[in-house]
């Protein structure tokens, strides 16, 4: 507990008037020693001990009201956090006032001293604990000598409510945020960090010119999304390092809402700590909250999903919108619109909301177009929030989805094959029963082939999802490729029926390891037959069938199934049979997906696929399998929102004017190609170089899709040498080739270089493998790891895009450790983005065939629903950080300029001297009554005649008379 007015202090010494006018009285009262009324004194001895008491009271209640009055004008308060209880100083004070002033009224000497002396020692125990806390107050926040403040200001979603007067949480902290730069004492540098899902930097070095600050901090708008608090803090610390002064704090203006501030990572925070112990001086956070109003209207669109994750131009998709109120009261928001495609739907009215309460809408659109499409959900409420109003996705629709049959059993009627009803339920066409194509009114594009065929297969690329319908075995190259197929995004599905061997399938290892997700065993015959248990079904593709009354699966008889051992690392079981024995097990393989089925999908297996429900289940299985490998458009918010893209990028290319050793030194520029294949015809290969005797250095590393053997081809004009795993592959000079195969391990990156010199004439470089099992092609890039510079990303394009704003931003393509991403420059606002696509992504990636696409930056629904930090959370914080609560600007700018500030007591001290006011007057007139009443007890007195009994009576009569 410290005080305002220190000074004001000087009048505890107004204790001291009842006290003075209490010995003034006793003096007044002088005593007269009258032998015949010594008889009295055993009478009254009780009495006077008792008055006594009364005064010793009434004198304690004068002091503390005198007390209570000079500290109240002393204007007492306690420091945020205080490290000593104000509760126990304060009554330890007025305690020891009053037992002062009340030693004045014991008679006895010995007594009196001794409460004397107990009061001397509480006033003293009180004065100490009182210094002790301003020197702690002194030493935490320092006011001498200049010092670095890092303001952060929330800019999340949430601080664009509007709050009592009309203006929003974010126009009060900038404004807050001014005033502070301008009432700073001199020596102060301010740095500005703007919070949301990425903290913004908006300036540099702390800065010590105030107008500059006020300046970055005016020009402040909310970005939206969550605000990462944690992470705005480390790069406050980061910027407070860079300044000069030994006093650092972070200052943050927020609403204090919990998201963000990764408090269900106690790890995290320790990190922190951490990292406060490597600076001199560890700085104070200084946490100034403008929370949202009591009473909140808002409503939400929480969530917007499809019902499938593989959507095409075949058929009718469910469009799932939910809204949530958020708020306090009941809202009745205006019927929800959704547009798919650029196409309006029929409105749905949501009608009343109460709080709490959520809705979901489903709505059906077929999309008539390939490529990426928008969905947006909007909802006009007229609340307080009006970010969450509307929410967008992205969807890949897609035309045609190849899916590659690989037939064990191709012998016989079409229906006595192992692939053939598979086949059917993804295009159920009768051109399929011809052994022709199904056609192009089919998202599923099916083709089977015999297992003894599979190796014919050239690139198994050209599919989306490959399905191994009871094959014994694959050659050992195939298997490799499929394995590496799936490691790069395939789908694969497969079908354990009567024929497929354990053996080849429990050992078959690819570049994630071992591709089955189960141990298998024999096939087991069950003569009662086994029953699929929709009860079981525990993956997301079989999330339609677990309702026994919408499915028919439980009633399909399966003939038997594999046995299992166990499940693989990296598996699970997605479903189960009658005898508790795994029907399918999945898992994720490198960034594909692979399906294991421990029966065959076929007439010799069951009367599966009679059943109604299985060619919805063979869809939604193949449309998980093929999901992995797309391109996701829906990205989470953060410091420049990435597309994450397939493949590797290319080479990192050194041009050099001139060719030769001894031209290295000049190099006339650096960029990542994505693989050596030019035709420079006669022109320079950039500007600044020369059109003849130059040359080209590529350097970076391979990934092998597959192990095995490769040869490297080139057509080219000029001298060449390429080298893989240091060993030279491939040489022409003088217009002879020489090619030395190299075997290579699968997923195992090697590093390769391609040297290229050009004499004259036309240039030109194409650059061709033959894979293991594989035919003559280009290098593809996705194969090529560039040489980064100091371990950064590089660069390989730029290009443009628009935010939600309509704001202008930049897009980068990065190559860098992790793999290629299209960035876009900034922090991430929610919302709806628009892409222009770089040249060289367009024939590589599906999705990008277009000039322009969406990107969508998703809003996390917890910010809507405005949990608030509580002190359990807070105190996770002071853990690490020295925490302060400021619940004003004049708080703020008190620990700049080093005016005590927290929580005053002085209404506490006012109120309780008004009290103690009414209980002392009630007191002094209570013993005032109780004294008048002893006044008139008689004392009868013999009369023997006596002169003594006359004197007595004359005296009586002239006390009574006045």
């Amino acid at each position: 507990m410290l005080f305002l007015n220190p000074w004001l202090l000087l009048g505890l010494a107004g204790v001291l008037v009842p006290v003075v006018l209490h010995m003034m009285r006793r003096r007044s009262a002088k005593p007269l020693d009258w032998g015949a009324m010594r008889f009295l004194f055993d009478t009254v001895a009780l009495r006077r001990r008792r008055m006594e008491w009364e005064d010793m009271l009434l004198m304690a209640a004068r002091c503390l009201l005198v007390a209570l009055l000079a500290l109240a004008v002393a204007r007492p308060f306690v420091p945020p956090d205080s490290a000593i209880p104000w509760l126990f100083v304060l009554p330890l004070a007025l305690l020891g006032l009053a037992v002062f002033g009340a030693s004045f009224v014991v008679s006895g000497t010995k007594w009196r001293w001794l409460t004397r002396g107990a009061a001397v020692f509480l006033l003293l125990m009180a004065g100490c604990l009182i210094l002790i806390e301003h020197r702690l107050n002194l030493r935490r926040f320092q006011t001498s000598g200049g010092r670095d403040m890092a303001l952060v200001i929330d800019a999340s979603s949430s601080m664009t409510i509007r709050r009592a007067g009309g203006r929003t949480a974010f126009e009060e902290a900038v404004e807050e945020a001014v005033e502070l730069v301008k009432e700073a004492p001199r020596g102060t540098a301010f740095t500005v960090i703007l919070g949301g899902p990425a903290p913004e930097q908006m300036t540099g070095t702390p800065l010590t010119h105030r107008a500059d600050v006020i300046e970055v901090l005016e020009s402040l708008r909310p970005v939206g999304g969550l605000f990462r608090a944690h992470d705005a803090l480390g790069v406050s610390l980061l910027n407070l390092s860079r300044g000069s002064h030994a006093g650092k704090e972070i200052l943050v203006f927020t609403d204090g809402q919990r998201l963000g501030w990764r408090l269900e990572s106690p790890s995290a925070w320790t990190s922190f700590g951490k990292a406060l112990e490597g600076m001199p001086r560890p700085p104070k956070l200084v946490m100034r909250t403008l929370p949202p109003p009591a009473s909140l209207r808002n409503l939400a669109v929480s969530s917007l999903t499809l019902s499938r994750e593989l959507v095409g131009t075949d058929r009718e998709v469910a469009i799932r919108v939910t809204v949530e109120n958020t708020g306090t009261e009941a809202v009745t928001p205006e019927p929800l619109e959704v547009t798919a495609g650029g196409r309006a739907l029929e409105p749905v009215g949501l009608g009343q909301l109460a709080p709490g309460q959520r809705e979901t809408v489903e709505f059906r659109h077929r999309f008539e177009e390939p490529g990426p499409a928008v969905v947006e959900a909007r909802l006009e409420a007229a609340d307080d929030l009006a970010a969450d109003d509307r929410r967008q996705l992205v969807v890949s629709v897609r035309e045609r989805l190849p899916v590659l049959l690989v037939d064990g059993n191709a012998a016989g009627g079409f229906f006595e094959r192992a692939a053939g009803f598979t086949a059917l339920a993804l295009a159920p066409s009768a051109a399929l029963l011809r052994g022709e194509d199904a056609g192009d009114s089919h998202l599923m594009a099916p083709r089977v082939v015999a297992g003894p065929d599979v190796a014919s297969v050239g690139d198994f690329d050209a599919f989306g999802v490959v399905v191994l319908a009871d094959v014994a075995r694959l050659p050992e190259g195939t298997a490799r490729r499929l394995a590496s197929f799936a490691a790069g995004g395939g789908g694969l599905l497969i079908l354990a029926g009567l024929r497929a061997e354990a053996d080849f399938y429990n050992l078959w290892s690819g570049p994630d390891g071992e591709v089955a997700p189960l141990w298998v065993g024999g096939f087991e015959v069950d003569d009662e037959g086994l029953f699929p248990a929709p009860q079981t079904f525990a993956h997301e593709s079989l999330a339609l069938f677990k309702d026994e009354r919408e499915s028919d699966l439980g009633e399909a008889t399966l003939t038997g199934c594999r046995r299992t051992e166990r499940v693989k690392r990296g598996g699970s079981v997605a479903a189960r049979l009658s005898n508790g024995e795994p029907l399918l097990a999945a898992r994720n393989y490198g960034r594909g997906r692979i399906m294991m089925a421990t029966a065959g999908f076929d007439a010799r297996s069951g009367n599966l696929p009679t059943r109604r429900s299985f060619v919805p289940m063979v869809h939604e299985l193949v449309s998980w399998l093929a999901g992995a490998g797309e391109v996701s458009l829906n990205v989470e918010a953060g410091w420049r929102p990435a597309v994450a893209l397939p493949g590797g990028g290319g080479l990192r290319g050194r041009y050099y004017r001139n060719r030769g050793k001894s031209a290295r030194r000049g190099i006339a520029m650096e960029r990542i190609d994505p693989m050596p294949h030019f035709d420079w015809g006669e022109e320079a290969p950039a500007g600044g170089m020369n059109r003849e005797n130059f040359r080209v250095e590529w350097q970076g590393q391979l990934v092998p899709p597959a192990e095995g053997r490769y040869t490297f081809e080139a057509e080219v004009d000029g001298g060449l040498e390429m080298k893989v795993a240091g060993r030279t592959v491939l040489v022409d000079r003088r217009d002879s080739l020489v090619r030395k195969p190299v075997t290579l391990e699968a997923g195992v990156p090697v590093p390769v270089s391609v040297d290229y010199q050009h004499r004259g004439g036309r240039a030109y470089l194409r650059l061709f493998w033959n894979p293991p099992g594989g035919r003559r092609e280009p290098v593809p890039a996705k194969v090529l790891i560039p040489v980064l510079r100091d371990g950064e990303a590089e660069v390989a394009a730029e290009g443009k895009a628009t935010d939600p704003r309509g704001a202008p931003r930049r897009t980068r393509l990065t190559v860098g450790r992790r793999g290629r991403l299209l960035e876009v420059d900034g922090a991430a606002v929610p919302g709806l983005y628009e892409l222009e696509v770089p040249g060289r992504l367009r024939g590589e990636v599906e999705e990008f065939a277009r000039s322009k696409v969406p990107l969508v930056v998703r809003r996390d629904p917890e910010e809507s629903r405005l949990t608030s930090l509580g002190e359990e959370d807070r105190e996770l914080i002071r853990n690490e950080i020295d925490l302060v609560q400021a619940s004003s600007l004049d708080d703020v700018v008190a620990i700049l300029t080093g005016r005590g500030f927290g929580h005053e007591l002085w209404k506490f001290l006012a109120v309780t001297a008004f009290l103690l006011l009414l209980v002392e007057a009630a007191l002094a007139r209570w013993i005032s009554k109780s004294r008048r009443a002893a006044e008139d007890v008689k004392v009868e007195f013999e009369d023997r005649g006596g002169p003594g009994l006359e004197t007595i009576e004359r005296m009586r009569r002239l006390r009574r008379a006045g």
